[in-house]
């Protein structure tokens, strides 16, 4: 702890100053501490410390603050900011500690001057006096390290997503295949009956009727039968040896003249095709398995 030594019995605060940093460049900004400890009781101030005092040095902020240091002493702490514009090695400004006792009332200054100095820089070498090239920006260095998990994750992901999306097609279609089509094909037709009696003319009512059958022909028996012409159907119907196949090609070919050669059956005729359509659709549940 600093001592304090009295001059003609006046007692002398003792004066402590650091700066940070002590080399700088053009422009940058020290942090200079100014700390000083007296009697208890006395207030102490700086004066000196302003625009015009710390030339070529700018007074960029200050802040004080007092603390008691054990019981018999004070402590006052003076931070200031400065800034520097001028080259060259630069000593600190001086400054005067003025004290007051308690009532006020001065009691003594004290002139001080630091011993210690900055240097400060300049932004380019005075020596020069070509203006230099400008260099081409650097291609930042490419992290393969870094970017190898990155890849591998991404791998990862889509071997994932494409297991994912193969185990739902998969699931989907033997969901599809556990469907009984002969139930779905007999619904239709209950369906379409319903419909007929409702006022369905006749011809519509063939032609929904050949989608139905065509429909369950080629979930059934794995045929391409809803955009296969009537003839290729009844190929594909022959190879496999279905059983009920006149019954099969009469409604196709019933529908087909309904469609194409203008016939006009009546809603009986139409009526007893359902009901033909649902006795093959049934027989053919009972005596087949859906074709592997």
């Amino acid at each position: 702890m600093p001592a304090f030594f009295d001059v003609e019995g006046v007692a002398q605060p003792m004066v402590n100053v650091t700066v940070t940093p002590d080399t700088l460049l053009v422009g940058d900004r020290i942090h200079c501490t100014i700390n000083v400890r007296h009697d208890k009781g006395v207030a102490v101030s700086l004066e000196g410390i302003d625009a015009a005092a710390v030339k070529p040095f700018e007074l960029v902020s200050s802040r004080h603050s007092s603390s008691t240091v054990r019981s018999a002493f004070g402590q006052d702490l003076f931070e200031l900011e400065l800034a520097l514009f001028v080259p060259g090695r630069q000593a600190l400004p001086s400054f005067t500690v003025a004290l007051r006792d308690a009532s006020g009332r001065p009691t003594g200054k004290v002139s001080y001057k630091p011993s210690s100095s900055v240097y400060v820089r300049e932004l380019t070498d005075a020596s020069m006096r070509d203006i230099r090239p400008i260099k081409p920006p650097l291609s930042p260095p490419i992290p393969y390290l870094m970017l190898m998990p990155l890849l591998l994750g991404a791998f990862g992901v889509g071997v994932l997503v494409l297991l994912l999306l193969f185990f739902l097609k998969r699931t989907v279609r033997n969901s599809a295949e556990k469907v009984d089509s002969s139930q779905v094909a007999q619904r239709k037709l209950r369906k379409l009956g319903s419909s007929l009696s409702a006022g369905m003319p006749p011809h519509e009512c063939y032609e929904e009727l050949s989608n139905i059958m065509r429909s369950f022909l080629e979930t059934h028996y794995r045929i391409s039968a809803l955009e296969a012409v009537t003839q290729e159907i009844e190929r594909d119907l022959k190879k496999l040896g279905v059983a009920g196949f006149e019954s099969i090609m009469n409604l196709l070919k019933q529908a087909d003249l309904v469609k194409f050669a203008d016939s006009r059956p009546d809603v009986e005729e139409s009526r007893q095709s359902l009901n033909k359509a649902t006795e093959v659709i049934r027989s053919t549940r009972k005596s087949h398995k859906p074709v592997e």
